[in-house]
């Protein structure tokens, strides 16, 4: 599992905790004395904040559980979808396993989405394009609609005598996926609010990534992060326990 947003988090102030002490080391030696203890000062700060995030991994952990969970009922979905064409028996079955998966994944939405993995590594517009990549109800209403359109591509290579039978059958079905179709037609702007939270805990890890690198180098970073990072941290945490309802499907499998 890569690093989640929490474990990211309070790596990067404990590392921060570590950094007022690196900006100490390269400072002027007649400024040792007053940086090293407002270093202690900060350093004494930072880490019961970075101690509160890392209580809260678990949540990293259950983030993932819930995407994992989300992530194997919409390749189930999308299996059957595509495989509707290979024989009869997709044919008649397969549409009734994708109807009856469908409301599992209903289901995982009940299980709180609070955490991310975080996507330090990644360039900032690949970032953005991982971001805005299919949600998973979008993506859903294409596996439905795809569905739709294999059960026809069946009935065209059927057999001549076994036509009428499975033209009838494709069209009961067709119905059916229609008005599941619809109904997450209707549930895509959750998939936009997914959006917008996976954009504001991105930018809260990367905020706070780069706040704590400054740290080392610069002298009003020094002097001023620290406690910007502390009286910060309510509104990063609070910003960051906003749960999603949907999940950003992305081939390269990254969020």
């Amino acid at each position: 599992m890569n690093n989640g947003v929490f474990s990211s988090l309070s790596q990067s102030y404990f590392q921060a905790s570590k950094n007022v002490y690196y900006y100490v080391s390269h400072s002027h030696w007649l400024l040792k004395p007053i940086t090293f203890l407002l270093a202690i000062i900060f350093s004494f700060i930072l880490l019961p904040v970075g101690l509160v995030f890392w209580v809260l991994i678990f949540l990293d952990h259950l983030g993932s559980t819930t995407d994992g969970i989300r992530k194997s009922i919409i390749n189930s979905m999308d299996n059957h979808s595509w495989r509707i064409s290979d024989s009869f028996m997709s044919f008649l079955f397969r549409p009734i396993a994708l109807v009856l998966t469908a409301p599992f994944f209903i289901l995982s939405l009940a299980i709180p989405k609070v955490s991310s993995d975080a996507m330090l590594n990644v360039a900032a517009d690949e970032l953005s394009e991982i971001i805005s990549g299919a949600g998973a109800f979008k993506r859903l209403n294409g596996i439905i609609w795809n569905a739709a359109n294999r059960l026809f591509v069946y009935v065209g290579n059927a057999p001549l005598l076994l036509k009428p039978i499975a033209a009838v059958i494709a069209i009961i079905y067709s119905l059916i996926l229609i008005i599941l179709g619809a109904l997450f037609m209707l549930l895509i702007p959750l998939d936009w609010i997914s959006q917008i939270i996976e954009n504001i805990r991105q930018g809260v890890v990367r905020f706070v990534d780069t706040k704590k690198e400054n740290i080392k180098y610069d002298g009003s970073a020094f002097l001023f992060t620290p406690t910007i990072l502390v009286i910060l941290s309510p509104l990063f945490l609070a910003a960051i326990l906003i749960p999603k309802f949907a999940t950003q499907i992305i081939d390269t499998d990254v969020s």
